[in-house]
Order: structure tokens, then sequence, then C-alpha cells
């Protein structure tokens, strides 16, 4: 065994013994996808948290002329072959059909980790339509993350948005997107991989806000725009009425 794979072995061995490793633990890669539905598309969220170890096998990929600084151009290109990576293995069915992921953004941070060896989180934001031409009275949406099989970890998926019907999983975000893990080791952490939700479609006026909210300027209600008619009328009676009546009283006093 030669000296860089003795050190390498060694710092492994380090990490794994630290008490202020990766919550999760050091060989652990959490998986965090939040969907949110809209009226016209929706909005992807996915998330990956490697931990020390995994991190550090991933240093290769990044540090491509090996002088232990992960440059911007390497970053850059590594997150590139990653997120195609990371893509693929992401599969979204709507109505049995595989839908084009469109990827919006894409972010990658090393963060400190135990031992002061970095963690790795990629962040990456997609992005499909919901054209009418494809859409049902009710629709099934069917989610996999297929990547990092078998490794254990934080793995969380969260819906939100208009017009769910039912969800296989819940719409409350439990890690706060991988920021917070439960300090308790007895709280099992959640293995979502696969979801199923059935929504209904939603036409953009139904999530708008009534222009009739308490103390709009806009135009009132057929039957209040009635009874303010009314009122006014009534009192337009009384006003003439008694008018008429000050003047007749008038002129006999004038007499």
């Amino acid at each position: 065994m030669n000296l860089r794979w003795t050190t390498t072995l060694a710092a492994l061995c380090l990490v794994a013994m630290s008490a202020f490793s990766h919550p999760m633990g050091n060989f652990s890669i959490s998986h965090y996808s939040r969907l949110t539905f809209g009226p016209e598309s929706i909005d992807f969220l996915y998330l990956i948290d490697m931990a020390e170890i995994p991190a550090f096998q991933e240093k290769p990929r990044v540090d491509l002329n090996g002088n232990g600084t992960f440059e911007a151009s390497e970053q850059d290109a590594y997150l590139s072959r990653k997120v195609r990576e990371l893509s693929e293995g992401l599969v979204v069915r709507l109505n049995g059909t595989r839908c084009p992921l469109a990827r919006t953004s894409q972010q990658l941070e090393f963060l400190p980790g135990g031992l002061n060896l970095p963690t790795l989180k990629i962040s990456l934001k997609y992005q499909f339509p919901l054209k009418a031409g494809q859409l049902k009275d009710v629709n099934v949406l069917e989610y996999e993350d297929t990547n990092f099989p078998g490794h254990a970890g934080w793995k969380e998926i969260v819906v939100q948005g208009n017009g769910i019907e039912e969800s296989s999983v819940s719409g409350v975000d439990k890690s706060q997107q991988l920021t917070h893990y439960p300090e308790d080791p007895a709280i099992r952490p959640p293995e979502d991989l696969v979801a199923r939700v059935r929504f209904k479609r939603v036409l953009g006026g139904e999530n708008s806000v009534s222009a009739t909210q308490p103390g709009s300027s806009e135009a009132a209600p057929p039957k209040q725009l009635s009874s303010i008619l009314l009122s006014a009328a009534l009192m337009a009676v009384c006003c003439g009425g008694g008018f008429l009546a000050w003047r007749r009283v008038s002129g006999r006093r004038r007499v």
C-alpha cells in the first residue's frame, strides 16, 4: 500500500470517528425533492447532500489538475457533468408519459465537515409546463429518484401547490431543504424516493384573488348594487318630500 492510499485511509478513519461529522453519518448521501404545482407549470427543486466520505471520493473528479484547490473552472466542469448524471436518474411521468426536465438553475457548494473535510451540496431547479393538451380533469404524476442506490441518508419528497387531491408523500418540509436534521437518533429518517400525486387541472383564473375583497374600490355585486340604488332612491324621495313641505310652510308664512 503506497503512501497516498495510507494517508487517504487514515483520513477516512479519522472522519468516521469525528464527533463533528455529518449528522446523517459520514457515508451518507441525503436526497430532497420538492414538487410545487401551479396552474401552468410544476416547479421542481432537487438537492443532494454528500457527507464527508462521499464528498472526499468526489474530490478527484473535481480537482482535475490535482493541486488540492477546487478552482471555479473545475467546479463548473464537474457540476455540468454531475447534473447530466443526476438528471438521468430522475423520472417524472405525467399520465403515463415521461416528461423532459427543463433545468432553470444549478449550484455547487462545499460546506465545512468533520476534521475540516468538506461536505458537498448540489442544488438543481427544474420546471416543466402543464400544457392544456396533455392535461385531463384529474391527472396523475409519478416521480422516482434513482440516484445513489443503496446509500444511507435522509430521503425526503415534499409535494405542495394547487389542485392536489391525493399524494403518497407529505406536504411538510421536515428538514428545511436538508439544513436541519433531527438531533434525536431515535427518529428514523424518511426513505421517500418514489411519489404519486393525483391532482386536478387548475385554470389560471381560479387562483387569482377576488376583485371584491372587503374595502375594494371595484364595482359591487349586483345584489349589493341594487340595495345601494334603492337606499339612494328612498333618500331622494324623503329629501324631496321634505323640501316640498318646507316650501308650503314658507309660502303660508309669507301670506
